[in-house]
């Protein structure tokens, strides 16, 4: 069998759905040993399994690097995959290419961010899920989603039914750290006294900047005499006052880290006073799941698929200043942490199973 994927999202620095599709692949290698996969990108990128039954296909098309990502995968993916006789195509970036009959074609659905929070999304990729969402999801063979949150609203919205969620896992490293590793990590990064953690990309949805704000309030009314707010995330778009806000009080406890390797998110997590996730809208939320497995108190917003990630085991709050401010008193209150908490998400190797299930039509 010869399986096609789409690499966008394995491009550059890993996020949610980039750690998603990674993990995805390097189980489905082991799942089927005999099946040749070819991943599709218009620059280079790292590979989720070095074999020789796994093939990197850069298109060779000189300027194909210039091109927006979702119009390169309209005007040029096709092409390639036409070369290499696949018999069936991953969405796994929620778009598809234009492929020949009978190739089976399967689309993993993450969020519908352009229809719940439009506002927060960058001009070009809201007009991709404008012009080719709906028409991708009605010609696909096989829906895939992230969560049941997720697959409800799609179903609403375009009558097209989830043949099977697979929800995002958690590695193995992602456990409460020991004090020791907690302070060699600590002292890495500078970082002195109690703190409040985010992890999140600076774009719109998740609300940092109500975050940042929140906690300077808080600050000036002695309600954190001590505490620093620490930011881990890539810069997004959109953020510019955001970016404002934390330069104005970076020398008043706020700490921005960037994009960090996720060896270090967990002694960060672990370490944590509160871990605070205040988004707006998510398809699931990783960042609650890791959070809880490393035992932190998990402050986020109440929305189905939040729920989905963080269970009984989060503060849920409305995303306002008020709501912020008294999730993390609440949670600072709480005498104990979740350490003893046994969170059980699912393993890649079950998504996996499921995942490849979808590839070979049995679905």
């Amino acid at each position: 069998m010869k399986i096609g994927i789409d690499g966008r999202s394995l491009q550059g620095n890993r996020t949610g759905v980039g750690r998603y599709v990674f993990e995805l692949c390097r189980e489905l290698d082991y799942i089927l040993p005999n099946a040749q996969f070819f991943i599709y990108s218009q620059i280079p990128l790292e590979m989720p399994v070095l074999s020789d039954r796994w093939r990197l296909r850069l298109d060779p098309f000189p300027l194909s690097k210039y091109i927006k990502s979702v119009l390169w995968l309209k005007l040029r993916c096709g092409e390639l995959c036409k070369q290499d006789n696949l018999d069936v195509f991953w969405g796994a970036g929620t778009f598809l290419p234009r492929l020949r009959h009978p190739i089976r074609k399967i689309i993993t659905v993450y969020d519908l961010n352009y229809k719940i929070v439009p506002e927060s999304m960058g001009t070009t990729h809201r007009w991709a899920y404008l012009l080719f969402f709906k028409k991708d999801i009605h010609v696909a063979d096989t829906i895939l989603t992230i969560s049941e949150g997720t697959a409800n609203r799609l179903c609403e919205i375009t009558g097209r039914k989830t043949a099977a969620i697979i929800k995002p896992a958690i590695n193995s490293i992602f456990r409460p750290m020991d004090k020791k590793e907690i302070q060699n990590c600590l002292n890495s990064y500078n970082i002195t006294g109690p703190y409040i953690l985010a992890v999140a990309t600076w774009e719109p949805r998740k609300n940092l900047e109500l975050l940042v704000k929140t906690f300077m309030s808080m600050k000036k009314e002695g309600l954190l005499p001590f505490h620093r707010l620490i930011l881990i995330g890539r810069k997004g778009w959109k953020d510019k006052e955001l970016h404002s806000l934390v330069m104005k009080n970076k020398e008043q406890s706020i700490i921005s880290l960037g994009f960090l390797p996720d060896e270090h998110l967990p002694s960060l997590y672990s370490g944590a006073d509160v871990f605070v996730f205040p988004s707006s809208y998510e398809g699931f939320g990783m960042p609650v799941l890791e959070a809880l497995s490393c035992g932190a108190k998990v402050v986020t917003t109440d929305t189905p698929e939040l729920r989905e990630a963080g269970g009984p085991y989060a503060t849920y709050i409305t995303p306002t200043i008020e709501g912020i401010r008294n999730g993390i008193l609440k949670s600072l209150a709480q005498t104990s942490t979740n350490n003893t908490i046994e969170i059980k998400p699912p393993s890649w190797r079950q998504g996996a199973t499921t995942l490849s299930l979808a590839l070979r039509g049995e679905l």
